[in-house]
């Protein structure tokens, strides 16, 4: 979920409407029951939904309406966007509301946990409001990177580096040095005893730097790079530690959509029924 749709009422401030609409709609919102498949009982894409403008379905509402009437800057955060309930459902859960993250820190105080964890969004100063409703909407990346919902999602294939250590004790010190300075990742390195060891596997980003380095040495067979094609490390980073959505729950809902799109493409292929879903939470 994602703010798409901004109406300001007052701007007082220096910031340009348009510069404060942009920054709504890269406010994080926790997303944890926007549902991932149509058999979970969450909300559809706005382009596919019956309404208007807004319903319960497609649709959460807020507002901001903030007044400093001390004589000094206040600062707007993402505190201050509140929910106004208007398409809110009834049998939600807490844990499934569409709210701005990160959550309050319930061992701070409003001040300091503002100042320290807000997400902020304008300064104003005395005199001064700020006034507008935003209506948050479902999306995908696919539309717009704010409806990501981590901070990084990528996969890595296992690296093997092969080192012929009949050849690489060959070198001198110095044609080790070179060797391993080579690598732009730092890869290998020298034991206690001058020998070259690979220390850093992962961080291998199959460059060929040390492949090129080694026939310069007139020892092609010195060093093989390759990868596994039966292991690979997934790396997916959240925003914040509520959410959007957690990462555990990110990876468990794609592998989650691509079975369903699986059987949606036996469906249209050969009419096989779809009879039963990955579960939402994991089945112990």
């Amino acid at each position: 979920m994602a703010i798409e749709i901004v109406n300001i009422e007052d701007n007082d401030t220096v910031a340009f409407d348009e510069f404060i609409a942009h920054r709504m709609g890269l406010l994080p919102l926790a997303s944890h029951g926007v549902g991932d498949i149509p058999p979970d009982d969450g909300f559809v894409e706005h382009k596919d939904c019956n309404c208007f403008d807004g319903c319960p379905y497609c649709t959460v509402e807020y507002k901001v309406d903030v007044v400093n009437n001390e004589d000094k800057v206040q600062t707007i955060t993402h505190f201050d966007v509140k929910p106004t309930n208007k398409y809110r459902r009834e049998h939600w859960s807490e844990k499934d509301e569409v709210t701005c993250v990160p959550f309050r820190n319930k061992d701070q105080d409003e001040t300091s946990d503002a100042k320290e964890n807000g997400v902020i969004i304008v300064k104003i100063k005395k005199d001064q409001r700020v006034r507008m409703i935003c209506h948050a909407r479902k999306g995908i990346p696919k539309y717009h990177s704010k409806f990501m919902p981590v901070a990084t999602a990528l996969y890595q294939y296992q690296q093997i580096i092969n080192l012929d250590r009949e050849l690489v004790d060959s070198l001198t010190l110095d044609e080790k040095i070179d060797f391993i300075q080579t690598c732009p990742r730092k890869v290998f390195g020298l034991d206690i005893e001058d020998k070259v060891q690979v220390e850093k596997l992962r961080d291998c980003i199959y460059c060929d730097e040390c492949v090129t380095k080694a026939r310069e040495l007139g020892k092609k067979e010195m060093v093989t790079v390759k990868h596994s094609f039966n292991v690979f490390h997934f790396t997916v980073e959240g925003v914040t530690p509520d959410g959007p959505r957690s990462v555990i729950d990110v990876v468990r809902a794609s592998i989650r959509i691509l079975d369903y799109k699986l059987q949606m493409f036996l469906k249209d292929t050969w009419g096989d029924e779809i009879t039963e879903c990955l579960p939402r939470e994991p089945q112990f």
